[in-house]
């Protein structure tokens, strides 16, 4: 393994232990962590982002904080629309509304996320991301539209489907246009979140072995034809048109 190779410990998932969450002794090691999820998510940004689809990578709070709860129960990067289609939404959204495009994690997005149990990948679209949301369920209505996502899903073995906190999930594996109708009408863009996520145990040789770094970048490519989905764009648009 490469000395300046990415690389998660098992030291790295125990600071997110329940007794340390709190602790602002943890900053500096939780910094380590925040320093290797940087790294992860700016390769990811560089490697995926392609016109029209250009991506940003942000790495969330390291220290207790008001945004977080004050507990660092968890720390992600993720990749996000990039300035070039902000521009594009806010034209339409107009300059008081289209203000929250600046916050990167209010948007449809990729997801590296560590906890004490291990990693998640997702792709989520925010709650208060109703542009995204909103324009992905108009197109859940159309039926052709149902088929072509649920074929889209359907190589994403291991991940599943969640609407919010929700405890029903769906395998993306077996998604038909039938579930896809059902899931639409649970959706309320605006105030749920959106989740297709997958699991990876701690001591998964995921992890552990070399060349992490491009197996987590493989990972977002097998979710980035969905991304583009569920992601507004000028050439999927049902808000606007």
């Amino acid at each position: 393994m490469a000395e300046d190779e990415v690389t998660f410990l098992p030291s790295d998932f125990d600071r997110f232990r329940e007794s340390v969450q709190t602790d602002p002794e943890f900053n500096g090691s939780r910094l380590e962590v925040r320093t290797k999820l940087d790294r992860v998510g700016k390769a990811g940004a560089q490697a995926l982002s392609a016109e029209p689809f250009l991506l940003v990578s942000r790495a969330s709070l390291h220290h207790p904080h008001q945004f977080n709860g004050f507990r660092v129960a968890s720390q992600r990067t993720y990749l996000s629309r990039g300035e070039q289609e902000r521009k594009k939404l806010q034209k339409h959204l107009g300059s008081e509304v289209g203000k929250d495009l600046d916050t990167d994690y209010i948007h449809a997005m990729l997801v590296l996320e560590i906890d004490e149990k291990g990693l998640t990948f997702a792709l989520r679209i925010h709650q208060n991301a109703w542009w995204d949301g909103e324009n992905l369920k108009r197109l859940m209505g159309d039926e052709e539209e149902r088929i072509a996502m649920a074929k889209m899903l359907q190589p994403l073995s291991g991940y599943h489907l969640r609407v919010h906190d929700h405890r029903r999930t769906r395998k993306c594996s077996t998604m038909d246009d039938l579930e896809l109708a059902e899931i639409r009408k649970s959706y309320t863009p605006g105030e749920h979140w959106l989740h297709v996520e997958k699991r990876i145990d701690r001591d998964d040789l995921f992890i552990s072995a070399g060349g992490f770094e491009q197996r987590v970048i493989s990972e977002w490519k097998r979710l980035l034809p969905a991304y583009r989905c569920f992601s507004w764009h000028p050439e999927n648009d049902r808000l606007f048109a």
